[in-house]
């Protein structure tokens, strides 16, 4: 049985990493229409499939899709047979919804997918099933297509939800049409609330360089006239234009890239004195085209300074007869006094730009235009060259927009940029120093082109389409806003004249050229899988810049699923389709964001953890970095969970260091990371091993101290509390904090462990969140304090429950020989639910519970003036070790004070308040706490476990946090249970269930019949809820309310359980919320 059961659930997660499939509401076979007929089944947008793909054993069958509003989202349909086809296309009909509303069939459109038979396969390859060369990429017009025996048609299916669209579910169906019989294709289309802005209103830049006039005045300038046989200027050449403003809203391209200086060249003219008359009618034209498409956010003109790098020339207008009247283009020499047909160059600029500011002035279009003067610069003639041409420029534009596509870390006018571009492999190279222009107040973008390869993201067709669709994502993650990529429609096989124009069906090609392809017959543009999946990963940006807006560790939990740094991402589309779902989710759902409280001791391994660098390892209790060679920023991180505002505590010691640096070498944590296994993207916190206490970001230490008593090699606690902008760093048997830095360079992240040059053993990791435990770290007053010997007032609020020498807890002054009254106050930070206080006696030894109150109160308080009494204890015996938790009705509190009325004495009679730790709790009170179930998989590298079930994940993320399963049983009578320990009596009124959410298996493994039962002493239960007959679940939390009753324990009971697709029943929950 042990075995059936794990190979069944190993199955389904087989399954969702072979089928990358779109969500669905079941799994079956792949059907057929009429007896002989195709096979039909569905693939999710964001992978590809290939002519020899083959359908799985189990495939989705119908289409189910997850929309925000004005977005588009999709689908592939895939038929195969045994037999040739003929007439092979679909046809798609409306969606109707909640009240009659439709989405109409003129909002959808399908497409067959062209198999391009020469793709060169470059990058981080998806290889074909056959091993050939054909990919599949152009969307063609629905024509009907004739299909050889054993090939698979794809068709991509799309539907545009206008911004408008009621929310809600909207049903319908499309048809397979085919020679061998129709198929129907059941459709289902899930509205949410969430709308995506227009495209110019996007917060993402996207600028993909396209052709028009000038650029490079060569085979950019050609390539609209030699795909379409038109001339520029003429009527097509308009129409065809007019249809690239149509796509580039559509696809969320709003930086638009017009030759300001090409454009004037129809309209301008020059006397013989050399005085310009700029007319900008056809420029004007130009960009109004955008405009009116809805595209235009940005206007980037293309550089005005030409190769060759060591002697760069800049783009210029003179005289086409060389005296006066109309103009022409001209290359010249910057800088430079009138020679060989060339104006002063200084003249012609201060002409240009005047007059070019006072136009866009004219048309509101200056705040929103980038001026660039070189593309992937390297030498230091370039500098020279730009720093010239910016200089002259901001005397007429004072702060503004220049960007420039970076290739290598070229610095020589870095002053002159507003916007940092580089390579994305070059941003992977060198964080510090791109971070650092991000902080320094520079806008932030990616670019690529044919680089970079390897297993970096990029757009190239052979490349996994996820690489495409997560690149807005990266780009979010490491905080910028922009992605750049030259070759939208570049569409000729080299870059020689005569530019003849290219065979962009079946030429060889990478993609690195062109994303989208030319529809001569119609002066238009075919789509690709790629445009279509760069464009949901805008869309997708706008989400996540929403959902950090309100729930910042949600929207960056998210992120830290799909990618761990821009070389090391999730190739599967079926889960990138799964998390824009659970972004949709999360903006809809009514709960709060996530918090992901975490402790490990490292006795079950490091399955939690992931790192690029170093030799980490476990042993018993510990995890150990052994390499002390010179390597700087091993880091270790926390896989899948995202933070802000947080505590972040290990125990360490340094076991070696490397001769370079020597005792100067360091272990310690990383908080807010953008990308986890670096160090330059988040904050760095370290113990030297000199004693010195640092913290870096990005380059630059932000502050230091030297740490009281540290000896060399000792095991020292390290702890970090992150709270808005403030960095408070503890470290070693101090109760004050050795070091507090203000910065506000990174706002969320990764946690980590981290060495440099140093092999060092890490223990007993905790990252709390602060909004869980809103009491650790909080400001303390008390009526009077014992500061000495590991006593002191900071230490009731460290996060260290048990005492320990060097961090007892807190103790009112002592010697003192008559009963009194003592008080301590804590101060929240900011008013919020508070349900429970939990007061931890201390625990050394015979002195457990020593110092605890006989009378007491506990009050709270919004302004620390006016207090509710919330709980009072009378003749209270001297408690264990253990916490004592003082459950009440949940208030609105900032303050929180303990007053001690009647004290206890020490053995030497005199009386103190003594608390090893003290904390308030409200709202969720599950996070963190203790989970047991009736039986487990405990599968931890899919990411199943018992301790997932109070995680605070809430979401089944495979391969990270997928929730918890019992084992698999063969009928549907079977019990499972799951019980949630909250430490402690609390008064709660409500279980949330959170259902799996992974995508096709929402709601799988929910039980149709279960109770809820509460207990104080984990043996008698009382049954609050009770539900049969349940039906299957979507995503998101069910909550179950009843009267508040005090309790201490939690059960959910299944009774009935349901079948997964190979008919094994099992009871599988993400998460329980307890409030």
């Amino acid at each position: 049985m042990r075995t059936r059961r794990r190979r069944s659930l190993r199955l389904l997660v087989c399954l969702a990493l072979s089928l990358y499939a779109v969500p669905l509401s079941v799994l079956a076979a792949p059907q057929a229409g009429a007896a002989g007929g195709p096979t039909v089944w569905i693939l999710d947008a964001t992978d590809r499939p290939f002519t020899s793909t083959t359908p799985p054993g189990w495939a989705p069958t119908g289409i189910e899709l997850y929309a925000a509003r004005n977005a588009y989202e999709a689908a592939q349909i895939l038929v195969r047979s045994g037999s040739a086809q003929t007439g092979v296309s679909v046809t798609a009909g409306a969606l109707t919804g909640p009240g009659g509303a439709v989405i109409p069939a003129a909002n959808i459109t399908t497409r067959y997918e062209y198999n391009h038979p020469n793709i060169q396969k470059v990058g981080n390859v998806q290889n074909p099933p056959d091993g050939g060369t054909a990919y599949y990429d152009a969307l063609m017009d629905n024509t009907p297509q004739s299909v050889p025996a054993n090939t698979t048609y794809a068709a991509y299916y799309q539907v545009h939800v206008p911004a408008g669209q009621v929310p809600g579910a909207y049903i319908g169906s499309a048809t397979v049409n085919s020679s061998l019989g129709a198929v129907t294709v059941p459709v289902s289309v899930t509205v949410y609330s969430a709308t995506i802005p227009p495209t110019s209103q996007s917060t993402f830049k996207m600028n993909n360089w396209f052709s028009s006039a000038g650029w490079d005045y060569a085979g950019t300038e050609a390539s609209i006239p030699n795909a379409y046989g038109v001339q520029m200027y003429d009527a097509n050449w308009w129409k065809v234009e007019a249809n690239i403003a149509a796509n580039m809203a559509r696809h969320r391209n709003n930086v638009i890239y017009a030759d300001a200086v090409a454009l004037l060249i129809p309209d301008t003219t020059v006397d013989a004195a050399g005085r310009f008359t700029f007319g900008w009618s056809t420029f004007d034209r130009f960009v109004n085209l955008f405009v009116s498409a809805g595209a235009m956010q940005y206007l980037y003109t293309p550089t005005l300074l030409e190769p060759p790098a060591i002697d760069p020339n800049l783009d210029t207008l003179v005289p086409v007869n060389g005296v006066s009247g109309a103009v022409k283009h001209v290359l010249c020499r910057p800088n430079s006094a009138p020679a060989n047909g060339c104006p002063d160059t200084n003249d012609w600029l201060n002409q240009l730009f005047p007059a070019l500011k006072a136009h866009l002035d004219a048309k509101g279009w200056t705040n929103n235009f980038y001026m660039s003067a070189l593309d992937e610069p390297t030498t230091t003639q370039q500098a020279t060259a730009a720093n010239w041409l910016y200089t002259l420029y901001e005397k007429y534009f004072p702060n503004p927009r220049t960007n420039e596509a970076q290739l290598t870390t070229f610095t020589g006018n870095a002053a002159h940029l507003s916007t940092q571009t580089p390579l994305s492999s070059n941003y992977d190279a060198n964080v510090a120093l791109y971070q650092s222009y991000r902080i320094s107040g520079k806008d932030l973008w990616l670019y690529s082109c044919i680089l970079p390869q390897g297993s970096y993201m990029n757009r190239f067709t052979s490349n996994h389409l996820s690489g495409t669709r997560l690149l807005p994502w990266l780009t979010w993650k490491i905080g910028g806003e922009g992605y750049l990529h030259w070759g939208w429609n570049y569409w000729h096989d080299g870059f020689s004249e005569p530019y003849p124009a290219a065979d962009t069906f079946n030429t060889q090609q990478t993609g690195d050229n062109w994303l989208v392809y030319p529809n001569k017959a119609a002066y238009g543009i075919y789509d690709s899988l790629r445009s279509e999946a760069q464009t949901a990963g805008l869309q997708d940006f706008e989400l996540l810049q929403q959902l950090a807006a309100v729930k910042p560790q949600a929207a960056r939990t998210l992120a830290e699923t799909l990618i761990t740094n821009p070389s090391a991402y999730d190739p599967s589309g079926w889960n990138v389709e799964g998390r824009h779902k659970q972004l949709l989710d999360e903006l809809s759902a009514a709960a709060g964001d996530l918090a992901l409280p975490f402790t490990d001791d490292f006795s079950g391994g490091d399955h939690f953890w992931t790192h690029t660098r170093g030799t980490w390892s476990t042993n018993g209790a510990q995890y150990a970095q052994s390499d002390a060679s010179a390597n700087w920023g091993d880091v270790s991180y926390l896989r899948g969970r995202g933070y802000t505002d947080v505590s972040v505590g290990v125990d360490l010691q340094i076991t070696g260091v490397s001769s370079s640096g020597g005792s100067t070498n360091w272990a310690g944590l990383m908080v807010r990371s953008a990308n986890g296994t670096d160090l330059d993207s988040g904050y760095l916190i370290a113990q030297r091993d000199n004693g010195q206490v640092f913290v870096y970001r990005s380059g630059t230490r932000i502050g230091s101290a030297s740490v009281p008593g540290y000896v060399s090699g000792q095991r020292t606690r390290l702890r970090v509390v992150a709270r808005g902008n403030a960095l408070t760093v503890y470290s070693g048997t101090g109760q004050a904090p050795v070091l507090t830095v203000t910065d506000a360079a990174f706002t969320a992240g990764d946690v980590g462990l981290v060495t440099g040059g140093a092999s060092a053993k890490f223990w007993n990791v905790r990252v709390m969140p602060t909004s869980l435990a809103p009491a650790e770290s909080a400001a303390v007053t008390a009526s009077s304090s014992y500061e000495a010997d590991g006593w002191g007032i900071r230490s009731a609020v460290d996060g260290q429950r048990p005492s320990a020498p060097d961090a007892a807890g807190w103790s009112s002054s002592g010697s003192i020989a008559t009963n009194h009254t003592e008080w301590v106050r804590l101060d929240l930070g900011s008013t919020r639910p508070v349900s429970r206080v939990d007061l931890y006696p201390r625990s050394d030894g015979a002195n457990a519970g020593q110092g605890f109150p006989v009378d007491f109160t506990i009050q709270t308080s919004t302004d620390g003036t006016n207090w509710t009494t919330v709980s009072t204890r009378t003749g209270y015996a001297r408690p264990g070790a253990t916490a004592q938790t003082f459950p009440f009705a949940t208030v609105n509190a900032r303050y929180v004070k303990v007053t001690g009325t009647d004290l206890s004495t020490d053995q030497f009679g005199n009386f103190h308040m003594q608390f090893a730790e003290i904390e308030a709790v409200g709202g969720d009170l599950a996070p963190g706490r203790t989970a047991t179930t009736s039986s487990s998989v405990e599968y931890p590298n899919e990411g199943w476990l018992t301790a997932n079930l109070t995680n605070g994940t809430h979401h089944t993320d495979l391969w990270n946090s997928s929730g918890w399963s019992s084992a698999g049983a063969g009928s549907p009578n079977t019990t499972q249970w799951a019980r949630v320990d909250l430490g402690g009596p609390s008064r709660i009124s409500q279980v949330t269930l959170y259902p799996r959410d992974d995508i096709p298996n929402t709601g799988r493994g929910f039980p149709s019949a279960f109770t809820v039962q509460l207990s104080a002493d984990g043996t008698n239960w009382t049954t609050v809820v009770s539900r049969s007959s349940y039906p299957r679940p979507g995503a998101g939390g069910l909550s179950f309310a009843f009267a508040a009753t005090t309790a201490r324990y939690v059960k959910v009971t299944g009774t009935t359980l349901t079948a997964d697709q190979f008919g094994v029943y099992y009871m599988q929950l993400a998460g329980i919320g307890v409030s």
